[in-house]
């Protein structure tokens, strides 16, 4: 592999690993975008059959998916607090401007009947889950509790399929990882509490939850490993035996994943403090925006519309690549 593709796979995996960390964000639909979707398929489903191929294609994007998580568990959890709106709009901006080069796949198929009824079940089947993620939310169940002080043991056990759930959407796009851990309720605790040890072991020199931060991540990364292997290899089928109508559904997911974005529980916890301060004040609720609501708007706008301007333009620079390739192809000597 040369090191341009290598460079050009990891910063598919930083984006897919920011995607991934995002609530309401499909890591799998940025693998689309990025057009390593299908790599990653190939590789995961040919691991032992093209073991050193699947090693070169997936080590660059893994390598990338694992330091935007890290980082992206630092900074969100700082930003979900204060300017979540903000951060909202950037990758809503991130998914408007790309999504002309996810409709590419299935550019020239007609919008027929069972296409567009293909495009409105996957958008609804988004949305649904929006909705159980606000109705989840409102009742503030707190899944941490089963966190501290210590894990209870049970715990380890259920992060696996946990963990599995959360793999499904990140190897089907348009679905959020972390919007359904955020549904399930171990979004913020798994990353709250994982951030809390991690700090202990680093700036305190205290080593009493070393444990407990390995076997949480430990069991849910063993989990999601389970999740990637079986969904990939019924994705892998999928895009084999019916590509277009996979893609149509696809789109659904990214659509509904952008509306999602403005409609989970953690974002109408923001919407309600900005309307009432006092709410911020509930022990359940961990969101303190520092801007006035009519400021964070504007800003928001803002971003989403400079953030969908600078996506797009990527759209075009991959055609205008995908179109010199063909073109290249063409132009050489037939055997």
């Amino acid at each position: 592999m040369k090191i341009k593709e290598w460079f050009r796979k990891l910063v598919a995996g930083l984006a897919i690993g920011a995607g991934a960390a995002i609530p309401g964000v499909s890591g799998a639909a940025i693998a689309v975008i990025f057009h390593v979707y299908e790599d990653i398929i190939g590789a995961v489903n040919n691991f032992r059959k093209k073991f050193g191929w699947a090693i070169k294609v997936l080590i660059p994007i893994l390598l990338g998916i694992v330091i935007a998580v890290v980082a992206c568990i630092i900074i969100f959890s700082y930003a979900f607090e204060y300017l979540m709106f903000v951060l909202i709009c950037v990758f809503a901006g991130f998914l408007i401007g790309s999504f002309p080069g996810i409709t590419d796949e299935v550019k020239g198929e007609k919008i027929t009947k069972k296409n567009g009824l293909l495009i409105g079940v996957g958008a609804l089947f988004v949305i649904v889950l929006g909705v159980l993620n606000i109705v989840a939310g409102l009742n503030h169940f707190s899944v941490n509790d089963l966190f501290l002080p210590q894990p209870v043991w049970w715990l380890y056990l259920l992060l696996i399929p946990v963990g599995a759930i959360a793999a499904v959407a990140l190897t089907v796009p348009g679905l959020s990882g972390s919007l359904i851990l955020l549904i399930l309720g171990f979004y913020r605790p798994l990353v709250d509490n994982v951030k809390g040890w991690a700090s202990e072991m680093i700036k305190q020199g205290d080593f009493s939850h070393t444990g407990a931060l390995f076997g949480v991540l430990g069991c849910f990364a063993v989990g999601c490993l389970i999740g990637v292997v079986l969904v990939s290899k019924i994705m892998n089928i999928l895009l084999k035996k019916c590509r277009k109508e996979t893609f149509f559904v696809i789109i659904g997911f990214i659509a509904g994943s952008i509306l999602v974005l403005f409609a989970n529980s953690n974002i109408v916890d923001y919407y309600q403090t900005w309307a009432s301060p006092a709410y911020g004040d509930n022990p359940n609720v961990n969101i303190h925006p520092v801007l006035p609501m009519w400021l964070e708007i504007i800003i928001g706008v803002l971003v989403l519309a400079l953030c969908a301007f600078l996506s797009y333009r990527l759209v075009v620079a991959q055609r205008k690549r995908a179109a010199l390739e063909v073109k290249e192809n063409e132009e050489l000597p037939q055997e």
